[in-house]
């Protein structure tokens, strides 16, 4: 089948063999000059093309006939040499060229060409009766309106699926001229539900008994026929007698039904050269996607090719990809610069993906094997870093990052976490000078107080208000737990098309430690300095250690009463003092020291009434290295002993096997009534 039937661009050309004899050899015509001052006209030769005498050649060579079977067992005249190449397309292009082309092919003689081409487009329904063979090559292959004899303003989705002479022009009226969604024109179609299409009842004919098309858009379908065949039949019966009507309207009635069945084969050979056509061009798209494809590959891209899809190709190149033309070394060249740029661009995401990430997988999970094991010697440390932080460490970077042929296992970080700790030493001094830029110390604070080294850190008063930029959420949290505040790791705000950040980020569920793409504001909880004075100590220098070491209990003054005071360790009231008191001045604060025999009761009270931690409590693993983001539910860390280090549920102790997280819980405090008894109540 001819995949596009009727078509054939000829090509002229320009050989100076075409002709020998100077009587057809172009004439050059010198055009009148033109003169004007100062101005020279130049001349202009016109070169005349060569098939203007054509038609004055020898009709033998132009029809030249032969007779030849064909596939249907019938015996044809074809056309051969010049005329019995061309398809109905080319003839209808050659008789439009000029007068001579015209008359020569449009007269009688000629239509045994015409008959030729059109045999030679395979399947095509043959000619009706009542047309010529250049009246059904034009309404067949040339695309315009043959009702309105004007091109259509839009090129008609559906001429080349021709349902029939009327279908076909009932279709390009209703879709070439106005679209889907808009009525026909009226002036040229009526429709079936038209007041205008009604019959009179004299005439012994139905509407389905005329040529109609069937047109299928919004709504109703909508069955079309010409009003001017509707005219002509309304007058041609007022014109016809009563003896003569019997014959009349059975031959309209079987001119109607052999149009429709004529229709029918049309539009099953027009879908089968549109079915053709797709496939042919499906091929050519084929092929030229191939041979990109083919190209990169050669050029080294093969992996990249198979990381990303067709559909990738499609977006970069956009029509270019789909174009139905072989692929040619131009086109190459003008799409090749843009495409390999965007490849590298792939082979960085690639290995990101699909190099790094398996290793750094692999990191993560000795990571967790190793923070289970107990610290090295002299190497212990408050805090942990992530394990995104440890993959920048430099001998684990560089295994990470080393080449794509490398293979890289577990035992290859052996040597790394040797040297963790002096990276884990490097990496808190950096954090804790990034988090003391954060810090906001009150006006009255003092010099001395605002050093900016590790050692104001380890104060018993480092504890923080920490308020993330919106003010949403808004917490204490005391050194070093601090550094563990979420918007350290929570996503920086990067362009969505930085792939690569996105893939770190879902490799290890975080960012790096960072201060910088997630600012807080920062204070410092004067409430703190309260809580060692009571002690009788100096907030400027007492350390944490100091504080534990203690081991004292603290009554609140703004709480108790004469007969009842509220005790507390120094840490809760900590807390205690922000949940309850912070709209207070540093002043207005109270802290008495629980001394004596009393400090012995309440201590005693507390290991016979210790309260259970709820499920649901932030607690973190005690046989573990402590680490950020090591903070899980009651539940999860029981699991975790369970399952790593085999501590049954109902075994697991508070203080031995999990600690809970100070900065989460609620301020759990003694009551201390006139009476000496004790009673445990949820304070703030």
């Amino acid at each position: 089948m001819v995949s596009n039937p009727g078509r054939l661009v000829p090509q002229a050309s320009t050989s100076d063999e075409d002709s020998e004899d100077p009587d057809i050899a172009p004439r050059h015509v010198r055009k009148r000059s033109r003169k004007s001052v100062g101005h020279r006209a130049k001349t202009r030769l016109k070169r005349r093309g060569r098939l203007d005498l054509m038609p004055t050649m020898n009709l033998d060579i132009l029809f030249h006939v032969r007779l030849k079977p064909t596939k249907f067992l019938r015996r044809t005249h074809e056309l051969i040499q010049i005329l019995s190449f061309l398809l109905p397309m080319d003839l209808l292009n050659l008789s439009r060229t000029s007068k001579d082309f015209r008359n020569l092919l449009l007269q009688r003689s000629s239509a045994s060409a015409w008959k030729t081409a059109r045999l030679q487009v395979d399947d095509l329904p043959d000619c009706p009766q009542d047309m010529s063979e250049p009246q059904y090559a034009n309404l067949a292959f040339y695309p315009h309106c043959h009702v309105r004899r004007a091109l259509p303003k839009v090129s008609p989705p559906s001429l080349t699926n021709m349902y029939s002479r009327i279908a076909t022009e009932l279709s390009d009226l209703f879709y070439g001229h106005f679209g889907h969604d808009t009525a026909p024109d009226a002036s040229f179609t009526l429709d079936q539900w038209s007041s205008l299409s009604r019959i009179p009842w004299t005439v012994n004919l139905n509407l389905y008994d005329l040529p109609h098309a069937i047109i299928y858009g919004t709504g109703r379908p909508k069955q079309l026929f010409l009003k001017k065949a509707f005219d002509e039949l309304l007058a041609e019966h007022s014109k016809t007698s009563a003896d003569e009507m019997a014959a009349l309207l059975p031959t309209k009635r079987k001119h109607a039904a052999e149009v429709m069945k004529h229709a029918e084969q049309c539009q099953q050979w027009s879908q089968s050269v549109a079915s053709s056509r797709k496939h042919e061009l499906d091929a050519i798209r084929r092929s030229r996607q191939d041979d990109i494809v083919a190209r990169l590959t050669e050029a080294g891209y093969e992996p990249e090719l198979n990381y990303v899809d067709r559909f990738w190709l499609q977006d970069q190149l956009g029509t270019s990809f789909r174009e139905p033309k072989p692929l040619n070394q131009k086109s190459w060249d003008r799409m090749r610069p843009d495409l390999i740029t965007a490849l590298d661009d792939v082979r960085v995401r690639r290995i990101e993906d699909l190099v790094y990430g398996p290793r750094r997988q692999i990191l993560m999970d000795e990571y967790k094997k190793y923070l289970q094991q107990p610290p090295p010697p002299d190497a212990a440390f408050d805090v942990m870093p992530h394990a995104v932080d440890v993959a920048e460490f430099g001998p684990f970077k560089d295994l990470i990052v080393s080449s794509e042929s490398a293979t890289i296992t577990a035992t290859s970080f052996l040597s790394a976490f040797q040297q963790l700790p002096d990276f884990v030493s490097s990496w808190r001094a950096k954090i804790d000078h990034e988090f003391l830029n954060l810090i906001r110390f009150p006006e009255n604070y003092g010099d001395s107080g605002k050093q900016k080294d590790s050692d104001f850190l380890q104060l018993a008063t480092a504890a923080f208000v920490v308020e993330s930029g919106n003010g949403s959420d808004r917490r204490l949290l005391t050194y070093p737990d601090v550094l563990s505040w979420p918007g350290f790791f929570a996503p920086a705000s990067v362009p969505l098309l930085d792939e690569l950040y996105l893939l770190r980020m879902k490799q290890f569920g975080c960012r790096m430690w960072s201060a910088v793409g997630f600012s807080p504001r920062i204070s410092v909880f004067e409430g703190t300095a309260t809580v060692v004075q009571a002690a009788s100590l100096d907030p400027k220098t007492t350390r944490r250690e100091d504080m534990d070491g203690l081991d004292a209990r603290f009554a609140c003054g703004k709480c108790s009463t004469p007969g009842r005071k509220v005790v507390m360790t120094w840490d809760m009231a900590v807390m205690h003092s922000y949940r309850l008191h912070r709209d207070l001045q540093p002043e207005g604060l109270e802290w008495t020291l629980i001394e004596g025999e009393e400090l012995k009761n309440v201590k005693d009270y507390e290991k016979e009434a210790k309260s259970p931690v709820k499920a649901d409590a932030i607690v973190y693993c005690a046989m573990c290295q402590h680490h950020v983001r090591d903070a899980l539910s009651l539940s999860s860390i029981q699991n975790h002993l369970s399952e790593i280090h085999e501590i049954p549920l109902n075994k697991a102790e508070q203080g031995t096997h999990y600690i809970p997280d100070r900065n989460s819980i609620s301020v759990i405090s003694m009551v201390l009534d006139s009476d000496g008894k004790f009673r445990r109540t949820p304070v703030g």
